[in-house]
């Protein structure tokens, strides 16, 4: 994991130092070291820092190729890499550096775009070609590495983070309908939360040269057509097999490095199927999250699994009192609203791990979204299951229309014939209740947003004939996912530790995204091909366990947290923000706190919403409201 910057100017101009200002803010994420290239041309520069974990003592960016026409910088990581590697170089290339990164400037050389067909990991690189005056970007498959993109003063800027991009002199501005969109689902697809500046989405890349700037996919989930899914039973055995494999292959390559390798540990069943995958081929230290609320602590059950799979295990003490205090410096990581303190709680967790002396980390993320594990992912596949119990639901659907229902649920009825669960659950849990904490302006806004429409408008042809678990799956892969789970990487970044993710390899999803319907709760329980796969690794209270999100307790039953968002209200933050009243959530909070902590839970994504939109302007110095 490292950061990266890129400038290009079509007409010149650029200079080394027009990079510093993007690095400086990108520090954490590299702190051994940086580097810095400037195009003769004056046309583009480049600027790298680096967190060594491979080829420590050589690998620094950014890199060039043989001829120095071509120039990377690259986060993240190339698995299978020396491979690869040993095939380039048989068809002679030379390389200058023993690490990974150098391989994509290499394969690009020779393939072009066609080069991340053969990359594998979570990545984001840019490369500069100086003949053809074109600079290529791409991020991976999933987005689990952030690639962020502005244009300013006739430049364009891109970053691994927005705070590298607003330190080059983009302007912080709120992008109040990407927010309006956030509330309903998601932004949409490129959008940030900040006027003006994009994401590339996963599975995409961009090229800005001469004939301006285009964005273009170059991989999607695409789940098969539903009547092509498998019905019977009769290659169970070998899916399993499969299923095995695809993990073994994942984690074994996700743990080459050149500097020790940690692993998150909960109660669970991904984390654990990763520890007890790797503990198969070597020393495994975990780290587990021991809450002091034991409706959410899994502390003990992790303790019995790493002596059970005799792997070295630390608990980080994690305590809801603290989470106020860490509020803002969990915004600024994130760059991002927060709605459950789980983001606060994985930000110390990290630097928990960083504390022992490592870089990298394994972890179980992934796990719900490849085998279907979350509740509402569930409830959608049951749709799909039962015709009768879809022909109820549809029944439901139509009350809901007759009583009003907003136009983006009305958007999915209209292309899909139901709602995925969790856009309802949104619905239902942020989007309704929110409303009375709106300005009248704002509400009026939210009113008419289809968060929706953008979204399927990008799907082309993935939804039509898929299953209804897999038309949910994908909507979420697209919006959720990337817009909230994975910036968990930034908060991971801050302290300079890297996550590599083996639930989200695409190999494995080649294998995961065939799995017909059925099996995913055959035996009565869920994700069971992978419990199958894992069956004689893991512990019988992990195997056979019911499905448990992180979680961290609900910070609304803090005293402090109550009265730091009661600060917030009467402050700056929230009396300029074009979203929230600050009287509305003043009597909020006033009512939460006569209330005893136990009795204000069913607040605490709205609180948390409030709370995070504060700190992001206050961090941030946003302002006002606009539109990319």
């Amino acid at each position: 994991m490292c950061g990266i910057v890129a400038i290009h100017a079509p007409d010149g101009g650029l200079a080394e130092a027009d990079a510093l200002p993007g690095m400086a803010a990108l520090r954490a994420r590299g702190p051994d070291g940086s580097g810095v290239w400037c195009s003769p041309t004056g046309r583009a520069v480049l600027g790298h820092t680096r967190l060594a974990v491979i080829d420590p003592d050589g690998g620094r960016q950014p890199i060039a190729d043989e001829e120095g026409h071509r120039h990377l910088v690259a986060n993240g990581e190339f698995y299978d890499y020396r491979r690869i590697r040993r095939e380039l170089a048989d068809a002679g290339h030379v390389f200058r550096t023993r690490g990974d990164s150098e391989i994509a400037l290499h394969l690009h050389a020779r393939e072009g775009h066609h080069a991340l067909d053969r990359l594998r990991g979570e990545f984001a690189f840019v490369i500069w070609d100086e003949r053809t005056g074109e600079l290529f970007a791409a991020r991976d498959r999933f987005g689990v590495k952030p690639l962020y993109y502005a244009r300013h003063q006739g430049r364009l800027l891109i970053a691994s983070e927005i705070k590298a991009l607003l330190a080059c002199g983009v302007p912080a501005r709120w992008d109040t309908a990407a927010f309006a969109a956030h509330l309903q689902v998601a932004p949409p697809p490129d959008r940030t939360l900040f006027a003006g500046i994009s994401q590339l989405p996963p599975g995409c890349y961009l090229v800005a040269g001469p004939r301006g700037v285009a964005v273009r996919r170059y991989w999607d989930l695409d789940y098969p057509l539903a009547a092509d899914l498998e019905q019977g039973d009769e290659h169970w055995e070998s899916h399993v097999e499969e299923v095995r494999a695809a993990i073994e292959e994942a984690v074994r390559v996700r743990m080459i490095a050149d500097v020790p390798v940690a692993y998150h540990l909960s109660g669970g069943l991904d984390s654990t199927s990763v520890v007890a995958t790797a503990a198969r081929h070597d020393t495994v230290t975990a780290f587990t999250v021991r809450f002091d609320d034991p409706a959410y602590d899994e502390s003990e059950v992790a303790e019995r699994t790493a002596h059970r799979l005799g792997v070295r295990h630390h608990q980080i003490d994690s305590h809801r009192a603290d989470f106020a205090h860490h509020l803002r410096e969990t915004v600024w990581a994130g760059e991002s609203v927060q709605e459950n303190a789980h983001g606060i709680a994985r930000y110390l967790h990290s630097r928990a791990i960083r504390g022992h002396g490592f870089k990298v980390v394994l972890g179980g993320e992934g796990g719900d979204e490849i085998f279907a594990g979350y509740p509402q992912f569930q409830k959608d596949l049951a749709l799909g299951l039962s015709p009768d119990l879809f022909a109820e639901t549809r029944r439901g659907y139509r009350k809901l229309v007759a009583a009003g229902a907003p136009q983006h649920l009305r958007t999915l009825l209209d292309e899909l014939g139901f709602v995925p669960s969790w856009v309802l659950d949104r619905y239902l849990s942020v989007t309704s209740p929110v409303m009375p904490l709106l300005r009248p302006e704002f509400a009026a806004e939210v009113s008419v947003t289809d968060a929706c429409a953008p979204l399927l408008a990008a799907t082309g042809d993935q939804l039509a004939g898929r299953a209804t678990l897999h038309q949910s799956t994908y909507l979420f892969a697209k919006s959720w996912l990337p817009h909230y789970i994975l910036a968990s990487e930034r908060l991971d970044a801050a302290q300079a530790v890297e996550a590599r993710l083996p639930f989200f390899d695409h190999h494995l999803f080649a294998v995961a995204r065939r799995t017909p319907l059925h099996w995913y709760t055959r035996a009565g329980a869920t994700k069971y091909p992978l419990r199958a796969a894992m069956a004689d690794r893991l512990p019988a209270e992990v195997s056979a366990g019911r499905k448990r999100g992180f979680f961290a307790p609900p910070v609304v039953g803090d005293d402090g947290m109550v009265a730091a968002v009661r600060d917030l209200a009467r402050g700056s933050a929230l009396r300029d923000n074009p979203f929230f009243r600050p009287e509305a959530v003043v009597r909020l909070v006033d009512r939460l706190a006569d209330r005893p902590p136990a009795q204000r839970a069913t607040a605490e994504r709205l609180v948390q919403l409030v709370g995070s939109v504060g700190a992001l302007a206050e961090e941030f110095g946003l302002t006002g409201g606009g539109t990319p």
